[in-house]
């Protein structure tokens, strides 16, 4: 659960660092702009159920010593969870004046395996009666259960949730539809929320699963509609001399600026490719902290060519500088885009 395009690099810098001790990890918070940029005069947004409740008999498997057989699961509610979760994720934000909750389902029919997206005329007659400028429309959700208890009282619960939610506002030439999957397991020595009786899994277990993972989802799906934090990691490279040394300990307690000036003085005066390669990655850092990313890729485009034009493809240093150098790029156009979404409205 998280973004996927800053996962590869964070765990090929993890495993990096198992075998190399010449840099520190560090911790450090990003604030990322949401999925979608809404037009200026949206202000103020509803969410809605346009999904089906699927039937309590679809979907819920019970495995008793390798024998399935349907299980009886009722999904009544969950819909309104996760739309409650999504709208009060979306309402803690300062991006909208105004969130709302259509309390009734909006589709009466039996077809919970299919989305139906909203008509125009729908959209304007739900923004107009309720004086909205957008809708944010949950259309369609589906669960898929599983218990397995065996006679030693071992077991487990699983519980993947499966669905679609989309954006309209009046006017607007273009659907925006966002699917969105996830899953939890639960093992019968883990007392989530008192669900284990005795060791044994029931299908009350696995509603109150299935209403845990909606609200965890709902709440999630926020990042989509507004901007939000995120935990990464970053790293910067350390030596033994003692302007190195200095440096560190700057960094280690968040001086970053004490930690810049050090390094700056440091690259000017290095005449060793790799240290000066070393010492541009760190103050690529320090701008990247401070939100200067203009300066943060020329830097790490710096240490990057050092890097490229003394080592070959395989260099482990390499791969982090190109790889650091692309996350960089992605931050700067991501940059642009939050300046946009967080307009006074």
């Amino acid at each position: 659960m998280g973004r996927v395009r800053y996962s590869i690099f964070l765990l090929y810098v993890a495993n990096l660092f198992v075998s190399c001790q010449s840099f520190k990890m560090i911790d450090i918070e990003t604030y990322n702009p949401a999925t979608i940029t809404f037009p200026p005069e949206i202000h103020s947004l509803m969410i809605v159920n346009n999904a089906v409740q699927q039937p309590d008999n679809i979907g819920h498997y019970l495995d008793k010593e390798n024998f399935s057989s349907d299980m009886s699961v009722s999904s009544d509610s969950m819909a309104y969870i996760l739309c409650v979760s999504l709208g009060n994720a979306i309402a803690a934000s300062t991006s909208f004046e105004d969130v709302r909750l259509y309390d009734e389902p909006l589709r009466r029919d039996s077809l919970f395996f299919m989305s139906q997206p909203l008509t125009a005329y729908k959209v304007a007659s739900l923004c107009d009666e309720n004086e909205v400028d957008a809708l944010v429309s949950l259309d369609k959700i589906f669960y898929k259960t599983v218990i397995y208890n065996n006679h030693l009282y071992t077991g487990f619960i699983s519980v993947e949730i499966f669905g679609e939610v989309s954006m309209f506002y009046p006017g607007g030439a273009e659907i925006i539809t966002i699917p969105f999957v996830d899953s939890i397991k639960l093992m019968s020595d883990y007392n989530f929320l008192d669900v284990v009786t005795n060791g044994v899994f029931t299908a009350e277990d696995v509603n109150l699963t299935m209403r845990f993972i909606s609200e965890y989802v709902g709440e999630n799906l926020s990042n989509h509609f507004i901007p939000y934090w995120m935990n990464d990691q970053r790293w910067f490279y350390t030596s033994i001399s003692s302007g190195w040394k200095r440096a560190s300990v700057f960094a280690v307690a968040e001086k970053w600026e004490a930690a810049a000036k050090e390094w700056r003085y440091l690259y000017d005066m290095e005449s060793k490719w790799k240290q000066k390669a070393f010492l541009a990655s760190n103050l690529a850092l320090c701008h990247e902290l401070k939100g200067d990313f203009a300066n943060a890729i020329e830097y790490a485009e710096k240490a990057f060519s050092l890097i490229n034009e003394h080592s070959d493809e395989e260099n482990q240093y390499r791969k982090m500088q190109s790889n650091y150098l692309e996350l960089l790029k992605i931050r700067l156009e991501d940059d642009k885009k939050l300046s946009e979404q967080l307009r006074e409205k």
